[in-house]
C-alpha cells in the first residue's frame, strides 16, 4: 500500500513507531492507539533541562487570541503531514454503554443474521430520514446538495448507510414514545452494525478520493447518535455521567481526527464546500462579551498552571464563538454548529483537566450547557442543558457558583 511521506514524531508511543505512522503524542494513550485497540506505551523521558533564559510564554488570554483554530489547524497539519494510508477504526465497538434508553444486552457485531439487509421497518427508517434534521447547522442553500451527496455516499458505502438508519431510528424513537423501546433496540443494533462494516471495510482500505466524503459524513453521523444518547441519559449520579461524558469526548475527538487524516483529500472532493464553510465559522474570532467573567476567573487562578489555562482559554474562545452565533442576532441555522463541534475541538490538555475533575474545567462544561439549554429545539440536546447545568452546579458546590454566576443566572430566568 502506498504511504505519503510524513514528519517523524520523535515523542510518539512505541506502537505508532513499530507501525511507522504519525503518532499524535496524547497520553496516556494516543488517539491512534484508541481507535484501533492497540496497547499503548511510551519510552521513558528524558528530563527536561530549564529554561531560565529562554523566552517567556504568552499569557493565556494572548495565547487564546491568537487564533481561534489553532488546535484544528495544527490537528489539520498533522494529518496532512501524517500517513493517511490506513483509516483506524473507531473505538468502542459495539457501543451500547453510550446508548439512551434502554440499551439492552450487548450485540455481537459478527451475529449478523439479527439484522436482515433489508426490511419494511429499515424502508421506514430510510423514508423517514431528514438530513435536515440531523445536520441543524447547515444553511437552505446546502440542504439540497448535502442530501444528494450523503445518499449518493451511501449507495456506496454500506457502513454509512446502516448509520443513516440507525440515526433516523433513534430520531423516530423521540416521535413515538409508544414505540420508542423497539426504536431504541433497532437503533442500537444498526449503529453496531455499521461500526462492524466500518472496522472490517473502510477501516481497512486506502482512503482516496473516492470515499473521503463517505467517512467524513459517517464520522459526522455517528458523532451526533452518540451524543443524542448522551444527553439523553438520566439514570445513574453525576460521576456516572462524567465517566461517559469522557468516553464521547475521546471517540468524538478520534472520529474528527480521522476526518483531519483525510483533510486534503477532502478539499478536492465533492465535499469540499462544506468542509470550508465549517471551517470558516469555527476560524471565526470571538466578538461578543458573554464569557469575560469566566476568562477573567481562569486568569487570576492560583491553582491552574499556566500550560492549563491556555488549554482553557482556548475552549472558552470556542464557546464565545457559538454564543456570538446564537445571541448576537444571526438567524442563519450556522448559528447551531458549535453546539456540535466544541467537544470535538477542545484542546487535549483541556480533556485531561476534565479528566482530572478539575473544578475550573467542570465549569466551563456548565457553559456548554447553558449552549445547550439555548438550542433545546433541536432533537439531539432537548432538555440536557438545564439537566446538565443543575448537576455540574450541584457537584461544584456553593463555592464554585460564581464560576457558574451567568448559566445559572439564566437558568433562574427560565424558571420564573
Amino acid at each position: 500500500m502506498l504511504r505519503r511521506s510524513h514528519k517523524k514524531s520523535r515523542a510518539g508511543c512505541l506502537e505508532c513507531k513499530r507501525r511507522h505512522v504519525k503518532c499524535d503524542e496524547q497520553r496516556p494513550k494516543c488517539i491512534i492507539c484508541t481507535l484501533s485497540e492497540r496497547e499503548c506505551s511510551y519510552p521513558p523521558q528524558a528530563p527536561v533541562p530549564s529554561n531560565a533564559g529562554g523566552t517567556p510564554s504568552a499569557s493565556p488570554a494572548a495565547s487564546a487570541s491568537l487564533g481561534l483554530s489553532s488546535a484544528l489547524d495544527a490537528a489539520i497539519a498533522a494529518g496532512a503531514a501524517g500517513t493517511v494510508g490506513m483509516a483506524s477504526p473507531v473505538a468502542g465497538v459495539p457501543l451500547p454503554d453510550l446508548a439512551g434508553g434502554n440499551p439492552g444486552p450487548p450485540q455481537d457485531p459478527s451475529a449478523d443474521q439479527s439484522i436482515p439487509e433489508v426490511n419494511l421497518g429499515h424502508m421506514e427508517l430510510l423514508i423517514r430520514f431528514n438530513f435536515e434534521e440531523h445536520a441543524p447547522e447547515l444553511n437552505v442553500e446546502m440542504h439540497e446538495f448535502s442530501s444528494k451527496l450523503l445518499f449518493k455516499c451511501a449507495l456506496e458505502a454500506p457502513y454509512l448507510m446502516h448509520q443513516i438508519l440507525a440515526v433516523s431510528s433513534r430520531r423516530l424513537a423521540l416521535l413515538h414514545p409508544d414505540r420508542a423501546g423497539k426504536l431504541l433496540d433497532e437503533a442500537i443494533r444498526l449503529q453496531t452494525k455499521a461500526v462492524s462494516i466500518y472496522n472490517e471495510t473502510a477501516a481497512k482500505a486506502q482512503i482516496d478520493q473516492t470515499n473521503c466524503s463517505a467517512l467524513l459524513l459517517f464520522c459526522s453521523l455517528l458523532g451526533r447518535h452518540l451524543l443524542a444518547d448522551l444527553l439523553a441519559r438520566r439514570d445513574g449520579d453525576f460521576e456516572e455521567f462524567l465517566s461517559r461524558f469522557l468516553e464521547f469526548v475521546s471517540i468524538s475527538r478520534g472520529l474528527m481526527a480521522m476526518s483531519v487524516a483525510a483533510w486534503d483529500l477532502l478539499l478536492q472532493s465533492d465535499i469540499r464546500h462544506l468542509v470550508l464553510w465549517a471551517l470558516e465559522i469555527s476560524r471565526s474570532a470571538p466578538r461578543g462579551h458573554h464569557c469575560d467573567g469566566l476568562q477573567r476567573l481562569v486568569a487570576e487562578s492560583t491553582e491552574l498552571a499556566p500550560s492549563a489555562k491556555e488549554a482553557c482559554m482556548a475552549a472558552i474562545a470556542y464557546l464565545q464563538v457559538g454564543f456570538d452565533s446564537l445571541l448576537g442576532g444571526d438567524t442563519r441555522n450556522q448559528r447551531y454548529l458549535m453546539v456540535f463541534m466544541w467537544l470535538p475541538a477542545v484542546p487535549q490538555a483541556f480533556a485531561d483537566l476534565l479528566s482530572q475533575r478539575r473544578p475550573e474545567a467542570l465549569a466551563i462544561v456548565g457553559h456548554w450547557a447553558l449552549m445547550l439549554h439555548y438550542t433545546r429545539s433541536l432533537w439531539q440536546v432537548g432538555g440536557s442543558g438545564i439537566h446538565l447545568l443543575t448537576q455540574i452546579s450541584e457537584h461544584l458546590g456553593h463555592d464554585w457558583r460564581h464560576w457558574l454566576e451567568w448559566p445559572l443566572s439564566v437558568l433562574a430566568a427560565a424558571s420564573t
